[in-house]
């Protein structure tokens, strides 16, 4: 099988102990001759600003720990942040202000990131067989199209993607989001434009790593 990932699987591969880690962790492991495939949005893009953006969210523990009247919202970092990456943001000051020893929860907090960027970066270079769809080859209008139902452009650029090679190599899009990512949503996006269902008559089939 020939297996499209979503950047979330990624990130739940990454992050030990996480929800949807040892779903992911089983999934991989039964690999086998499947392939693991993911768009160049997600690889040279996507993915570098997540990571960027937890190394700003662990900058902004460590100073502000160190520094109880640091102001965050004046940080270039926290300027960096989405809503979902405030509320890790803020968790992690919640338990950094509870515990006696804020240094060493500071130095495991960097120890956990680099144990998950060194698992990210073993599963790009180790795991996945092919990196495909250039950015500057996304299709505007089938993107735009996804992002009028989704507004979430990650999404809607990965998606495209998704369906683009599709239409060369048959595929099953792995996600972790079962709210957007949905044939059905898919399929209603087309239908609305018909000259984009007539040029991406095939539809990829999704599967949820919850359902693994």
């Amino acid at each position: 099988m020939n297996w499209f990932l979503d950047m979330c699987i990624l990130i739940f591969y990454s992050e030990v102990g996480g929800k949807n880690y040892q779903k992911t962790v089983n999934f991989v492991e039964h690999k086998k001759d499947n392939a693991f495939i993911i768009c160049l949005y997600v690889s040279k893009d996507n993915l570098p600003k997540w990571i960027k953006r937890q190394m700003a969210i662990t900058n902004l523990v460590e100073n502000k720990l160190s520094n109880d009247a640091y102001n965050l919202e004046e940080s270039e970092d926290y300027r960096l942040l989405f809503p979902k990456d405030k509320i890790k943001l803020m968790k992690l000051l919640s338990i950094g202000a509870s515990v006696n020893d804020k240094i060493k929860y500071i130095e495991n907090t960097k120890r956990n990131q680099d144990i998950m960027f060194q698992r990210i970066n073993y599963f790009l270079k180790n795991l996945i067989d092919k990196e495909v769809v250039p950015i500057k080859e996304i299709d505007w209008d089938l993107k735009s199209a996804i992002f009028i139902f989704t507004n979430n452009m990650s999404d809607s650029m990965t998606m495209a993607s998704g369906i683009q090679y599709n239409q060369k190599e048959n595929i099953i899009l792995l996600t972790g989001d079962k709210h957007d990512w949905n044939e059905y949503n898919i399929k209603w996006v087309l239908d609305s434009e018909p000259h984009l269902a007539k040029k991406y008559a095939k539809i990829p089939e999704i599967r949820y790593i919850q359902k693994m």
